[in-house]
């Protein structure tokens, strides 16, 4: 049997990848990687950026709800309207302390734009009580106050006592209520806490249980505080319960008519003292009982930068110009924030009516 090599015309030639495959190759596979990527980039700064705006509406809309809801208690308990406005003389043992104004809600206005702080004010007790009266002479220097009722009252509790046409409110602490009497024992005043030496019979004593007082106010890293007033230590104590929460303002909205009749209603909005009654004395007692309502507005940012560029505009908020009392878009001051333009901002706001001084608690 013959053998028959197969002819040089029949051997096919078996070639491999060269150089110019070789790189063809890498570029399209390099091209490839940097669609990958830059879209990889795009999705994840689109992610960051929708995430980042979710979690700012979302510390905005957990700092508003929490805010309208202590708000709406303001004024709870404080008593008759004609103790708003009192001066309130405390003591911490024999220790006076600095005085407090008798007001449901105190608007402490921002510098050049700054947050602005709130305080809130209002009775421990769960139900309003009708204030007690006296039913005879309340001697200052004395530890026993007869009253009319001693319903609602236990040892511990805070009183507030008023006299109508007296300006100073002293806070007495209870300290016994004999059963089936019409006394009251309380730790004895310092002397010269107040100018008047007696409370007449008729006068006010307004039960305040354990006094409810709340701050809210702004830190330097962007947290909301809400703080708390310890009576006992004399100290605000609290802690942060938003956070990425840069700015909070707020107006009063007062009834500025000059001839209050029928319903109460608002007709002006401010954060500056304001002449409500047009009697030529801005910020007096019967200014702030026609405040009916409080406007407020909280700004959160995005916890982290924008990739997308530094292109952020100033957060507004609507509010009433203080000089013409006209709402209007009203700038917020951000600018103090390092880079601030390149976070996003959401901004809440809120109509409170102060419920309690609408429906005049007593």
């Amino acid at each position: 049997m013959l053998f028959m090599y197969p002819s040089k015309k029949n051997i096919r030639r078996i070639q491999g990848l060269g150089l110019t495959d070789l790189m063809v190759g890498l570029a399209i596979g390099l091209l490839a990687t940097l669609v990958i990527i830059k879209v990889a980039v795009l999705f994840e700064a689109r992610r960051k950026s929708t995430t980042g705006i979710a979690d700012a509406q979302m510390n905005a809309s957990y700092a508003l709800a929490n805010l309208t809801r202590d708000m709406r208690m303001a004024g709870h308990g404080l008593g008759p309207s004609e103790a708003l406005g009192c001066i309130v003389r405390r003591t911490l043992g024999t220790t006076a302390l600095p005085d407090w104004m008798l007001w449901p809600v105190t608007l402490i206005d921002g510098v050049d734009g700054a947050p602005d702080t709130l305080l809130v004010l209002s009775s421990g007790k769960a139900q309003s009580l009708t204030a007690a009266r006296l039913i005879a002479p309340y001697t200052v220097s004395s530890d026993v106050l007869m009253v009319n009722s001693t319903l609602g009252m236990t040892v511990g509790d805070t009183l507030l006592l008023h006299e109508s046409g007296n300006t100073q409110c002293p806070l007495i602490k209870v300290t016994a209520i004999p059963i089936g009497e019409y006394r009251v024992f309380h730790s004895a005043l310092p002397a010269g806490l107040v100018q008047a030496t007696a409370y007449q019979e008729g006068a006010a004593v307004i039960n305040l249980g354990s006094i409810h007082h709340q701050r809210y106010t702004i830190n330097a890293n962007n947290q909301l505080l809400l703080e708390r007033y310890d009576a006992e230590t004399n100290q605000w104590r609290g802690s942060a319960f938003a956070s990425d929460v840069v700015s909070l303002q707020a107006q009063l909205g007062y009834d500025a008519r000059a001839t209050i009749t029928g319903a109460l209603r608002v007709t002006r909005w401010s954060a500056a003292i304001f002449d409500a009654n047009a009697n030529g004395t801005a910020g007096d007692a019967d200014d702030f009982r026609r405040v009916l309502a409080l406007r407020i507005a909280v700004v959160s940012r995005s916890a982290q930068r924008s990739d997308q560029g530094c292109s952020s505009a100033t957060p507004t908020w609507w509010a009433a110009n203080e000089s013409t009392g006209v709402m209007e878009a009203t700038p917020i001051a951000v600018n103090t924030i390092k880079d601030w333009a390149c976070y996003r901002y959401r901004v809440m706001q809120a109509e409170i009516p102060l419920r309690n001084l609408i429906w005049g608690d007593s």
